[in-house]
């Protein structure tokens, strides 16, 4: 992967391009005045990440880059502070002081808004087991900045983890964690949704393993809860009993433990 930066880059940029490729074992480059296209070219290297002032975005091969935003983070958390509900706290009954595993985080989208409800009483941590995704929300949730307060405290608050879940499910004690969540790459793909379908490329797309949801009851205290595909039979395939009915395309099945 190659690091470069924006045209006329401050000291501040380079130095921050020279860590991530660090960080995240890349090859930096300068940019002069050449494209990104022509640097891939050059290089001989179809991946490469842009640092600018704003924010990381990732480029490979000729697919449209890839950024960190918060997405419908932004909106849920604008509607929570009006008071109104939201869908999945409900479900997953997250509550002041909670601590949340989210098992597949993408792009964090839920774990922002579970950072958000629980508070700096409680704790969410986000796993994700692809290297650009984990390196988007890594970065992102750290430096991404908007006039929302709350969502910046949000966003700040969680710890990420590259790895994969279910490893780091088995390293938690029992009864250790209040809410699990699994929101993975549903075996339908909404083929409309294009923030999905942009993730997918760089996206971990195996099933949920019945491991992984005995490891989920093992470690959770209050419930476990899986977004899919209304009309998805993951839910009977993984023991989710209880799924919220929903006049959307998505909907939540829930284990409740206590």
């Amino acid at each position: 992967m190659l690091v470069t930066t924006s045209y006329n880059p401050s000291q501040e940029i380079v130095d921050k391009a020279e860590h991530l490729a660090g960080v995240y074992g890349g090859r930096i480059v300068p940019r002069g005045k050449y494209s990104l296209e022509l640097l891939r070219k050059n290089y001989n290297d179809p991946s490469l990440l842009l640092v600018t002032r704003e924010e990381i975005r990732y480029y490979e091969d000729d697919h449209a880059p890839a950024f960190f935003h918060p997405s419908m983070a932004l909106v849920r958390i604008k509607r929570m502070l009006r008071g109104e509900s939201d869908l999945l706290m409900e479900a997953s009954s997250a509550a002041t002081g909670d601590t949340v595993v989210d098992c597949t985080a993408g792009l964090a989208s839920d774990a922002i808004v579970f950072s958000f409800a629980v508070g700096p009483q409680g704790h969410v941590t986000a796993i994700e087991s692809e290297r650009v995704p984990a390196m988007l929300i890594q970065e992102g949730l750290a430096s991404y900045h908007s006039e929302i307060a709350e969502l910046n405290e949000a966003m700040r608050r969680i710890t990420v983890h590259r790895m994969h879940h279910l490893a780091y499910l088995q390293g938690l004690a029992s009864k250790s964690v209040d809410i699990v969540y699994f929101d993975p790459m549903f075996r339908k793909p909404i083929e409309e949704s294009h923030a999905m379908s942009h993730l997918r490329r760089n996206a971990n797309d195996e099933a949920i393993a019945s491991a992984s949801i005995e490891e989920a009851k093992r470690v959770a205290r209050k419930s476990i809860v899986l977004k899919e595909n209304r009309d998805s039979k993951e839910f009977a395939r993984l023991g989710f009993e209880h799924v919220l009915r929903s006049t959307t395309k998505t909907t939540y099945g829930v284990i409740r433990l206590c």
